[in-house]
């Protein structure tokens, strides 16, 4: 029987996910307040709303930080 190898799970320090959580959270209100939407932050990604407090993120990076935000109640989608 050939199986596919399993592909690596991506890990994120514990630290890098609370700075990207910020910058998450910056960006939400950055976005809100220049244009009264909210947004997804993941969708900002590769856009010309992603606000410059991303730019030092992965996108998974972002998503991990999104869905940490998500679990504690701080944003919802």
């Amino acid at each position: 029987m050939n199986r596919k190898p399993e592909k690596p799970k991506e890990h994120i320090d514990p630290e890098r996910l609370i700075e990207a959580s910020e910058a998450v959270v910056k960006a939400i209100e950055e976005v809100h307040a220049a244009t009264g939407r909210h947004v997804d932050p993941v969708g900002l990604m590769g856009t010309m709303l992603q606000p410059k407090c991303l730019c030092e993120f992965t996108r998974f990076e972002v998503e991990e930080a999104t869905a940490f935000l998500e679990r504690l109640g701080v944003i919802t989608r």
